[in-house]
């Protein structure tokens, strides 16, 4: 069984179609189907309900997804357990979004550090296409960023770690309410030209909030601290490392239907530092997959899928 169909059919259900994740892999869709068509016959089962359109995942399918991603997960371990950290040797140029350096990548960092001492890694901050622009100049070798649409044919995409969207308020505010907290607060948007500030203003309208924009800030930990001194409410992912969340905030869920932020690493397609770049992403898989609750680290294990 091959573990690459597993992750294809891990991100058929993290995208929602097959044209989703053939786009997010980095496949024709008739690869796509060709990988699930030679799983489903080993397994001797259908996955899908084909009758739907797109394909939907039926009973058998479903419970093969929380086997894959648990498979994944062990594949990625084990690679970890025989990588030589003698043999890692190098020095990766790395940008990442702001919102990763104060919870997860230091963490990460240190067990690098300590597992691989010859791999050196120099970080770059920036905003998602920033830093997208400078992998596609190769100005970095990689980057983390934010809910890239994977269009980009020369770059290749690996997503790490979903944070479901919530509303932030001041710690003393008494409502529960999103609607009367919108109401009562003025609201601070995050920048809606930026990656995930479209994710929010789509989660804003589903939710049909009439909220009152008083300011727009570029950086979700000013966000967090405009909130926590009480001069309005926002809408921003839920970091759950420690230091991630520098502020004291009410933090409310957003909805009935749940919106994300997609964390991942984006590099070029031809990089002559994957290897480097595979301990990287490796080291992030099993750091978010021990330190988040079980539902999230299930998540987290499927979007591994998206790398291969």
């Amino acid at each position: 069984m091959s573990i690459n169909a597993l992750r294809t059919l891990v991100a058929i259900a993290e995208y929602g179609s097959f044209a989703a994740a053939a786009r997010a892999l980095n496949l024709s869709q008739s690869a796509v189907s060709t990988q699930i068509r030679t799983l489903e016959a080993e397994l001797k089962a259908e996955l899908f309900d084909r009758s739907k359109q797109p394909p939907a995942l039926n009973e058998a399918g479903k419970s093969v997804i929380a086997k894959a991603r648990d498979l994944i997960a062990a594949y990625a371990d084990l690679r970890n357990e025989l990588q030589s950290g003698d043999s890692v040797e190098g020095r990766i140029r790395l940008g990442a979004v702001g919102s990763t350096l104060t919870g997860l990548m230091p963490a990460v960092l240190t067990v690098i550090r300590r597992r691989y001492p010859n791999l050196h890694i120099e970080i770059v901050s920036g905003f998602s296409g920033d830093l997208l622009r400078q992998v596609s100049s190769r100005s970095l070798d990689a980057a983390i960023i934010s809910d890239h649409d994977a269009s980009l044919r020369d770059i290749r995409w690996r997503p790490f770690l979903r944070e479901r969207l919530v509303i932030i308020a001041p710690p003393d505010a008494r409502e529960d309410s999103q609607k009367r907290l919108a109401q009562r607060y003025p609201f601070i948007r995050y920048s809606p030209n930026a990656p995930v500030g479209r994710v929010i203003e789509a989660a804003i309208k589903q939710a049909k909030l009439e909220v009152h924009e008083a300011m727009r800030l570029d950086w979700l930990e000013a966000i967090e601290a405009m909130v926590h001194h009480g001069h309005g409410i926002s809408i921003v992912p839920e970091r759950r490392f420690e230091g991630g969340a520098l502020f004291a905030v009410k933090r409310i869920p957003l909805g009935a239907t749940p919106f994300y932020r997609t964390l991942g690493i984006v590099e070029p397609a031809d990089s002559r530092k994957r290897k480097l770049i595979d301990v990287l992403f490796n080291e992030l898989m099993v750091f978010v997959r021990r330190a988040t609750p079980s539902n999230d680290a299930r998540r987290a294990r499927a979007l591994a899928g998206a790398g291969h």
